[in-house]
């Protein structure tokens, strides 16, 4: 392998030939100073002053989301997942380490998100995708395509994902109509401050489910995640009664990197845990909880909007603006 190797300055050890150097180190574990408490990468999302966040997400709150994923997907080594984020954007974290860590399958594509959408499913039936994750708006796209050319959703496509913003009913009834074949929907709502998803709604992609279904809700906590809905002295709202979304529980982040006044902003202490140094998230987001259990994204309660799935303060393009 050692002549496929691109130029590089790195020293390289080969386990065959080098196999003597090797046999020379010691036997006993390597001393190490890391804890499950350091970040694992850092993610930067808008903000409101021009100045982006940097946040700092660590190994015991993404091993937490990666098990979580797995479980709740019912991954095993038979599924084959498009990787379609682009790194840059968290959920790839969700499309990565779950797939690799049952053993499953993950296919990388150059740019799958400059494909139409008929080009796309076409690339999922050539691949025998059987997990398809995708931000809501790009959804959109496809399903619209789709539905002009009446062109049906792969058979090999078990579970299609959509987060990042809210899905259209309107589109979920279309995709119904497109599939013809048993698969499911999942609806799935997080932050990047709370590891990527904090919750999920599930659905039979069945015209005669999807059909009572008046919104499309965000569901309920994934494992280890506490969700409260919360008025302006902290108390919890009675049920279909609007307030703001606060997460805690395992997948919080460290906070926002060199940013303690902000980190103190958002992440507050927990009043419902008696775990000394809980916190919880402030969201920034309006729900409410359903009399079924299930949670309702109402609106955000700031300036930010969504803009192909990513979060934009509308204060920081004024704020760059500004400069001119």
């Amino acid at each position: 392998l050692l002549n496929y190797l691109p130029t590089h300055q790195t020293e390289v050890l080969c386990l065959d030939s080098g196999w003597p150097q090797v046999a020379t180190q010691p036997i006993t574990t390597p001393s190490s100073t890391v804890t499950p408490d350091n970040p694992a990468y850092v993610i930067y999302t808008s903000g409101s002053t021009g100045i982006p966040r940097g946040v700092m997400v660590t190994h015991r709150a993404l091993v937490n989301r990666v098990f979580a994923m797995a479980e709740m997907y019912e991954l095993d080594g038979n599924h084959r997942v498009l990787q379609f984020v682009s790194l840059s954007f968290d959920a790839s974290a969700e499309e990565i380490f779950p797939t690799l860590t049952v053993g499953a399958t993950l296919i990388l594509h150059q740019n799958p998100a400059e494909l139409l959408g008929t080009e796309l499913m076409l690339e999922c039936e050539r691949l025998k995708i059987t997990l398809l994750h995708m931000p809501a708006a790009y959804w959109h796209q496809v399903v619209d395509e789709l539905s002009s050319l009446q062109q049906s959703v792969p058979a090999s496509v078990k579970t299609t994902i959509v987060g990042g913003e809210s899905p259209s009913m309107e589109r979920l009834v279309a995709w119904s109509r497109l599939a013809k074949h048993p698969t499911k929907f999942i609806n799935v709502y997080g932050p990047t401050e709370a590891t990527i998803t904090s919750t999920r709604y599930e659905t039979s992609v069945e015209l005669a489910i999807i059909g009572k279904l008046k919104h499309l809700p965000i569901g309920r906590p994934i494992a280890n995640t506490e969700i409260y809905v919360l008025d302006s002295y902290l108390q919890p709202v009675p049920i279909g009664v609007p307030g703001e979304l606060y997460i805690g529980g395992a997948g919080l982040a460290r906070g926002y990197l060199a940013r303690p006044e902000l980190t103190a902003e958002k992440f507050i202490p927990n009043p419902f845990s008696a775990v000394p140094g809980a916190r919880l998230y402030k969201t920034g987001d309006l729900a409410r909880y359903l009399p079924d259990g299930n949670l309702q994204f109402l609106a955000r309660l700031d300036h930010q909007v969504k803009l192909r799935g990513y979060r934009i303060e509308l204060g920081e393009i004024e704020s760059v603006l500004s400069q001119h």
